[in-house]
């Protein structure tokens, strides 16, 4: 009944569709268990949010918008140990993301605010790694910088998925076309890392990703 009352009241509307492109920041942090871990300590990184976005108004306050976008979503892990001397991996991790959001908004026919919120799944196509590690021959200590490609293992976890939401202005030009600043959050609700039953050891990404769009309406 809630589908059928959308889309009548989308036809009374004038409903429209638009499409656009976007790309911005992201900055990107992990939750993990610290049990264990005394010596290791975990910080966000920024990245960077690319990609396309299309957005079907209902009324002139409702719309539901989908976006489809490459995010890098990294952060880092140093150790703290008293024989060894900054030691580090920074995770470069490479998303496919693709959140659905129902958009509420308010203003004028021009510029307009957003209240946004919704889920999203994704895909973890690429994990490069970068940093310092060490190794030891004959008691003599070795820093070794490593600058790699990391390849997955049955216990990395690809598939994620998670709620979103954010806040948005928009401002249309003319009749066709307009330019949106969006901030949304992505929380996973998925652990990228897989448990087993010597070792639970879930990770989450959290990121916040600040995006300048141009859109088409037609």
């Amino acid at each position: 009944m809630l589908i059928a009352l959308l889309f009548g009241t989308a036809i009374t509307a004038d409903a429209q569709w638009s499409v656009g492109v976007k790309g911005g920041w992201d900055y990107t942090s992990i939750t993990r268990s610290n049990a264990g871990r005394i010596d290791e300590t975990y910080s966000p990184l920024s990245g960077y949010d690319v990609g396309i976005q299309a957005r079907y108004g209902f009324t002139n306050w409702f719309a539901l918008r989908a976006d489809l976008s490459v995010m890098r979503r990294s952060h880092r892990m140093d150790r703290h140990l008293d024989y060894l001397d900054s030691l580090y991996t920074e995770h470069h991790n490479l998303y496919l993301m693709l959140p659905i959001l129902a958009d509420f908004s308010f203003g004028g026919a021009h510029f307009r605010g957003h209240a946004m919120v919704g889920g999203y799944v994704g895909y973890w196509l690429q994990d490069h790694i970068k940093g310092k590690t060490y190794w030891m021959t004959d008691y003599v200590m070795y820093y070794n910088p490593f600058d790699e490609k990391r390849p997955f293992t049955q216990e990395d976890r690809r598939f994620t998925a998670g709620i979103t939401g954010g806040l948005g202005l928009s401002y249309l030009i003319d009749d066709h076309w307009g330019l949106n600043l969006d901030a949304l959050y992505y929380y996973d609700l998925v652990s990228h890392r897989r448990s087993s039953a010597h070792l639970q050891d879930p990770r989450y990404l959290n990121t916040l990703s600040v995006t300048f769009g141009v859109t088409y309406q037609f």
